[in-house]
């Protein structure tokens, strides 16, 4: 009976749920703004449109981060036909040979039977292009403790205008094969970087070619743009994108451009399958990151990166093609997304 007493006599407070906003965060009520124009990536959650708008991000350097299967491939087709309704040109660096790409372009080359010419280098001095190049050499033949030879074996060659300095050493089975390999992409009357970024273009590589020849031949076409494009000054513009596949063999390089802070007007998209591979400061550094859905191991590799919530996790935990995850540099929220890609970016279309 007391028990029932008290019940009856305890005061009971009730708020309407208008008393209690003043107490919660807006960012907890408010959706964030979007970007109303720019490249179309899809919608949100909300439904409202998603885009990429190159004059708002810090830089317009991206990732695709995603499994086999996963639609990675897809999604740089679209970014390029965007891009392209932009008026922007663009390269792509398929060491696949995806039948997928090429058909997006009037102009193929197949490096190792067609040339470009690497000793043509403006924007850069030839000490600072054979240094940055040894470094990397040194990296991708994995020979150790060579950079400043080949630095000043590639210094002759370039101040010669010809690849004899490092053929002379060829009979060292590892100058050989870096010989070998450069022989194969470089020709003194191949064109130079200069007409190659007056255009859009599709370079692949032979079926047999080594991971080191893509991988060299990948980075020579980086540094000769990076050195071009600063060439033509400082830029806000977005005027050419270059989508780089298997993009995690280049993972020390990459790391060095997005490092720059200045727009020199132009952007690469790496696109991995593997995000172990790529350091975490390239996530942070670049404008963008798309993951897209996939396995428990894939999605905790993401979550460590991002941070991301359970229901952020959820969105792409196994999830069909389409559902992916946006983060643009400079907001900490990434958006849940579903593609909407253009029908000739699909390798069926």
């Amino acid at each position: 009976m007391t028990k029932l007493l008290d019940r009856l006599v305890v005061k009971k407070t009730y708020a309407l749920s208008g008393d209690l906003a003043a107490f919660a965060s807006p960012l907890a009520v408010v959706p964030p703004r979007e970007e109303t124009s720019g490249m179309l990536l899809g919608t949100d959650d909300l439904g409202r449109p998603v885009f990429l708008n190159p004059s708002s991000l810090p830089n317009m350097h991206g990732i695709i981060v995603g499994t086999t299967g996963s639609g990675k491939s897809t999604l740089a087709r679209h970014l390029i036909l965007e891009a392209r309704d932009l008026g922007v040109s663009s390269w792509v660096i398929d060491p696949h040979g995806e039948r997928s790409y090429a058909r997006l372009y009037s102009r193929v080359l197949l490096l190792g039977a067609d040339r470009i010419n690497v000793l043509d280098t403006p924007g850069w001095k030839s000490s600072e292009f054979s240094s940055e190049l040894a470094r990397y050499i040194e990296r991708v033949y994995g020979i150790s403790g060579a950079r400043f030879v080949l630095r000043e074996i590639l210094l002759k060659c370039l101040n010669r205008g010809s690849l004899s300095p490092l053929e002379n050493l060829s009979e060292v089975p590892e100058v050989k094969r870096i010989y070998d390999d450069l022989a194969q992409i470089h020709e003194d009357s191949a064109p130079s970087v200069e007409e190659l970024a007056a255009s859009s273009i599709c370079f692949t590589f032979p079926q047999m070619s080594s991971r080191e020849f893509r991988s060299l031949a990948a980075l020579l076409l980086l540094m000769l743009l990076q050195g071009y494009r600063r060439t033509l000054g400082e830029s806000h513009r977005f005027e050419h994108m270059v989508v780089l596949e298997e993009a995690h063999y280049l993972a020390p390089y990459l790391l060095h451009l997005y490092q720059q802070t200045r727009k020199w007007g132009y952007s690469v998209i790496a696109v991995t399958q593997l995000p172990r591979e790529l350091d975490p400061r390239l996530y942070q550094l670049a404008g963008f990151v798309v993951a897209l859905s996939g396995p428990e191991s894939y999605v905790n590799d993401i979550s460590l990166l991002f941070s991301l919530t359970r229901d952020e996790r959820d969105h792409i935990l196994y999830k069909p093609r389409g559902a992916a995850l946006l983060v643009r540099q400079g907001d900490p929220r990434p958006r849940k997304l579903f593609l909407k890609l253009r029908r000739e970016a699909f390798p069926e279309a």
